[in-house]
């Protein structure tokens, strides 16, 4: 199994995950404090720790194709994402473990991804881990 094919199995438990928890949801979860905020919900760490794994073992045994397509994914995700508003904010932050592959991309790959993240990200909407992965990309 190629690392975009293992990135693509834990998005897909991620989206079963995420299903179930707005499944379960009750109406004023999360509001002033009551019930519980579905962004508390285990799944997001869960996932989260996966894409750091992945990311960490890819940075070092994957090819550099494999490499840039993982970075790729996992950068775009965000964007693609049409699930709950409340899982957004997650797939944001997964994209902190690309700084362990960024470097080991090529420079046109890099060059490609920072054009493509500048225009998706504007700088006054990008949040700190964000501008963190520009500015490495842009290196």
């Amino acid at each position: 199994m190629t690392v975009s094919e293992e990135f693509q199995e834990i998005m897909r438990e991620y989206d079963d995950a995420v299903e179930e928890v707005q499944k379960n949801r009750k109406r004023f979860d999360g509001f002033f404090g009551l019930g519980h905020h579905p962004g508390d919900a285990a799944c997001h760490e869960i996932m989260d720790g996966k894409v750091k794994d992945l990311c960490a073992r890819a940075a070092e045994e994957a090819d550099p194709a494999e490499k840039a397509a993982l970075t790729g994914e996992v950068l775009r995700k965000e964007k693609a994402w049409n699930g709950p508003a409340f899982a957004r904010l997650m797939l944001c932050a997964i994209q902190r473990h690309t700084l362990a592959l960024i470097p080991r991309l090529e420079e046109g790959e890099r060059r490609e991804l920072a054009e493509w993240y500048g225009a998706s990200y504007p700088r006054r909407e990008r949040l700190p881990v964000q501008e963190e992965v520009f500015r490495a990309l842009k290196k």
